[in-house]
């Protein structure tokens, strides 16, 4: 699910994005003026430091003994706050155990602001969720691998968290959603937009059946290996089954 440098192509050995001709026709709706985001203020910087303290501390209490055997208080302790902070930040407990599937949401977000308009939106997309993924074998990530699989394990046994994430999961696409309404110079709940993000939502749910034991239970490195490599070959087969051939020349 979850990497720094450049995705690489389905077709192609190294860390390159995918390019090449076997994306769909360009998209001519692509937003011509690049997007920034506002600079962080320290004020902001500190919150957020506060807040995924709170989240890694939780998830290594709620791994080791249990959901339901840790409490709000315990985590807050660990994380030298009070309890009330941790109740600003988060509405429930099951909310800082998937905090990281918001994180993540964010994060591809950040990334597809950063590529270039080439015609095909997926494409984009599908570098976007790569970079991240290669974002996660670092361990001081916010969206480290670790943290994703110590999430997966918390939520495997524990049905209110497991029902939670079924909100969050729609959340996720949030952020991204609304940067590719941006691109497209549309509403986020246009019909294009829409297409794209339930496309690659299925790609990604999909791909990380193939390799699901490895990815929830192995080791981090190996994991955000096979997670990209699965991602790619989804994609790689979804251009090449779903996309219109090129005409064949006249005789």
């Amino acid at each position: 699910m979850l990497e720094s440098s450049t995705p690489t192509s389905p077709d192609t050995a190294g860390n390159k994005a995918v390019t090449g001709d076997d994306a769909a026709p360009a998209n001519r709706g692509c937003a011509e003026t690049p997007m920034r985001q506002r600079p962080i203020g320290l004020r902001e910087r500190k919150k957020q430091q506060t807040r995924m303290r709170i989240t890694n501390i939780a998830l290594e209490l709620c791994d080791a003994q249990g959901f339901d055997a840790t409490t709000v208080e315990q985590i807050a302790n660990a994380a030298d706050v009070s309890p009330r902070t941790v109740n600003r930040y988060f509405e429930t407990k099951e909310d800082i155990v998937l905090a990281p599937v918001l994180d993540f949401g964010e994060m591809v977000a950040d990334k597809l602001r950063e590529e270039p308009c080439g015609g095909n939106e997926l494409r984009a997309l599908c570098n976007a969720y790569l970079r991240v993924i290669d974002d996660a074998a670092a361990e001081n990530s916010p969206v480290s691998f670790r943290r994703f699989q110590q999430m997966q394990r918390i939520a495997r046994d524990c049905p209110s968290v497991n029902s939670r994430a079924l909100e969050f999961a729609d959340n996720k696409s949030d952020a991204i959603t609304a940067v590719l309404a941006e691109r497209l110079g549309t509403t986020q709940g246009a019909l294009p937009v829409r297409l794209l993000v339930s496309t690659w939502q299925m790609l990604c749910h999909l791909a990380m059946d193939a390799h699901d034991e490895l990815i929830m239970d192995g080791d981090p490195a190996a994991a955000v290996r096979a997670s990209r490599a699965t991602l790619l070959d989804a994609y790689a087969e979804f251009m090449r089954v779903c996309t219109e051939p090129p005409a064949e020349s006249p005789e």
